[in-house]
């Protein structure tokens, strides 16, 4: 019989709020997945989305603007979402780290502080560390 010295605490990813959703759609869009092929499409780049970032909400797969910068890939976004996807930290997680202020420091939030990536790439590492599911073993 389990008891409290012999059991260990599960941890799992936390759920992502829909108002973060709301806040990424209103401050950066939130296009969906189609539409952010279609524009790289039409910039002749049909190979861009597979390195986008992607969402998966509800039955609706959508892209967070905040990895665009002047409709480009802004790439110190994909560097930190390579950085996660190596982690194993989901998709969707990511993305609401991006945009919840660090837990140290002035309260800024990952997408504001791209050009600190020493900075993000050690938060993510210890955001990851913190948060990932425990392996049964």
């Amino acid at each position: 019989m389990p008891t409290a010295s012999n059991v260990r605490a599960e941890r799992f990813w936390p759920a992502v709020p829909e108002h973060i959703w709301e806040s990424i759609r209103e401050e950066f869009t939130l296009p969906t997945a189609i539409d952010m092929d279609t524009h790289f499409q039409s910039l002749g780049d049909p190979e861009a989305m597979r390195r986008a970032v992607r969402v998966f909400i509800g039955e609706g797969t959508h892209c967070p603007g905040f990895q665009l910068k002047d409709g480009l890939f802004h790439e110190p976004v994909l560097r930190l979402f390579d950085q996660a996807m190596a982690l194993k930290i989901p998709h969707n997680v990511f993305s609401a780290w991006m945009v919840i202020p660090l837990p140290a420091g002035s309260g800024s939030r990952p997408v504001d502080l791209v050009d600190s990536m020493a900075l993000l790439q050690n938060s993510l590492a210890d955001f990851g560390d913190r948060y990932r599911p425990v392996e049964n073993s």
